[in-house]
């Protein structure tokens, strides 16, 4: 080896390599084909959470007649996913600082894939809205967990390119949903079975559980997080899956890696005392509680108060809008085929169809029609597009302007197009701002991600961030009971409310550090 860098800033030669830092290891481990897979393997657990939770407003207009639901039936089925995954943030956190990264994200994804296709199964509304809050149970692990898996192979100088770049995987899923669904869902065709009529959005339910799968396939093939292995006083094996991603990157013998042994961390996740049994219940409460209480004392008092503040407004903007948009497009688009050569507001379309939407809600002796426009999959197609493009720009915005300032001006941006989308009167108009809104507010979670892992030290940070998107969950779900109550009776309040909340998020992300206390 010698003197020679394997990155910049960075020389280790022989006789020194004994008890290096974890920040030094993992810049001498490189960057190159490990990292690639890992991003595509992280990223789609990003893409899977995205289809598992947005693929349900693409059942709201086809599946309201085999479930027989209202505009309040659907606001709460749009929220349910969501509300599972309030009450599995917290926990998956806890097993992701304490039985390790990998494990946890894997088991999720396997576990989605069983209740999807349960989903498809079952008869009932309520049946299905069971499984929908099960399936948002677990898939909240893979995104929360998976932020901070990624995070851990990275040293500061590429993490945040890396949580760029993952911003684009939100918008694979914002194509995959509209593309299958414009090929599954206009499908008249029904399978008989003994407790069900099997309709074509079934099989859709089925067809947004694959990137899970797939994603799962892919997580098998990958080690565990070295920096939570050395957290957990494992270091001899963090040792070892730093050779093996020093040898992909490089492709040169494990052997050759500059590291002989890493300097123990000085803030390990706790165990359970001596004496205590860790798989009690007792020992289960004091962990969690262990692991949560730092989070609240003066030292992280403000960094936490700030990642579940403004978690909460940019998840709300970038879930509970999207879930939506396939049930407005569809309204907008049947608004201006009922009134040819004209065009309204969002919410003029919606007045201009409530005599219109009470009669679909059928009475006993009424036929249900469940009508979906090729609008809205073409519609969603640009969404996804637009959210591609967003990340991709970001990338080359980052590195000049900074993550804070890049942050703190995509919120204003988008909390001023969520304003715009109540006063806009066309629906092309109405389009390209919610591709603004999607797009961005998206790629926001990664980014605001990328500075809230640097707010925490190692052994809080997956704690922290799955503290933050249970937040974040939390405002998915304000934010679909809102439209599914208010689209009808206050239409403009939805998109105030939209707006409002990411711009005070943005003046928030003021107070956000330059540099995080734990960056490295």
């Amino acid at each position: 080896m010698g003197g020679k860098e394997i990155e910049s800033g960075v020389e280790v030669k022989q006789g020194q390599a004994r008890d290096v830092s974890y920040e030094e290891a993992i810049v001498l481990a490189g960057h190159g084909k490990f990292h690639f897979g890992l991003l595509l393997v992280c990223g789609g657990c990003i893409t899977a959470t995205i289809c598992e939770l947005l693929g349900v407003g693409y059942l709201l207009p086809a599946a309201q007649c085999d479930l027989e639901m209202t505009d309040a039936d659907k606001g709460l089925l749009g929220s349910m996913a969501f509300i599972g995954m309030l009450f599995g943030s917290h926990l998956w956190g806890f097993l992701a600082d304490t039985t390790g990264r990998r494990s946890v994200i894997t088991l999720t994804l396997f576990v989605d894939v069983v209740l999807a296709v349960l989903a498809a199964l079952v008869p009932s509304y309520w049946m299905f809205l069971v499984l929908r809050f099960l399936a948002g149970f677990f898939v909240t692990a893979p995104q929360a967990v998976g932020y901070a898996y990624l995070g851990e192979f990275h040293s500061p100088s590429t993490r945040a390119k890396a949580f760029v770049w993952a911003a684009v995987f939100p918008a694979i899923g914002l194509i995959y949903l509209p593309g299958v669904g414009w090929w599954v869902l206009p499908a008249t065709w029904s399978l008989p079975l003994p407790w069900m009529a099997f309709h074509s959005w079934r099989l859709y339910v089925v067809l947004c559980a694959v990137p899970s799968l797939l994603t799962a396939l892919g997580m098998i093939l990958l080690p565990e997080s070295p920096k939570y292995l050395l957290g957990q006083g494992r270091g001899d094996e963090a040792l070892v899956v730093l050779q093996r991603v020093f040898s992909a990157n490089t492709g040169r013998p494990r052997e050759e890696y500059p590291v002989l042994s890493l300097a123990a961390q000085p803030n390990s996740s706790g165990r359970p005392a001596a004496g205590v049994n860790p798989k009690s219940p007792l020992a289960i409460m004091r962990s969690v509680w262990d692991q949560t209480a730092p989070l609240f004392t003066m030292e992280h008092l403000l960094s936490t108060f700030l990642a579940l503040f403004i978690m909460f407004g940019i998840i709300a903007g970038a879930n509970g809008l999207p879930t939506w948009l396939p049930e407005l497009f569809n309204r907008m688009a049947m608004y201006e085929t009922a009134h040819p050569g004209q065009s309204a507001s969002v919410c003029g379309s919606i007045e201009g169809l409530i005599g219109n939407a009470t009669a679909s809600s059928g009475s006993p002796g009424d036929e249900c029609l469940a009508v979906v426009e090729t609008d809205v999959f073409v519609n969603n197609l640009y969404v996804g597009v637009a959210g591609v493009i967003a990340p991709v720009l970001s990338v080359f915005l980052v590195g000049p302007l900074g993550k804070r300032t890049l942050l703190i001006l995509s919120l204003i941006l988008t909390g001023a197009c969520g304003l715009g989308l109540k006063f806009v009167g066309s629906s092309l108009g109405f389009l390209v701002l919610a591709c603004i809104v999607c797009a961005v507010t998206e790629m926001c979670i990664s980014l605001f991600s990328s500075v809230a892992v640097e707010m925490f030290p190692t052994h809080l940070r997956a704690m922290a961030v799955s503290l933050s998107l249970m937040f974040g969950r939390l405002g998915s779900i304000v934010g679909n009971l809102m439209f599914g109550s208010l689209l009808e009776t206050s239409c403009p309040a939805t998109f105030y409310a939209l707006g409002g909340v990411l711009i005070a998020c943005g003046l928030f992300s003021f107070i956000l550090p330059r540099h995080g206390k734990f960056q490295n």
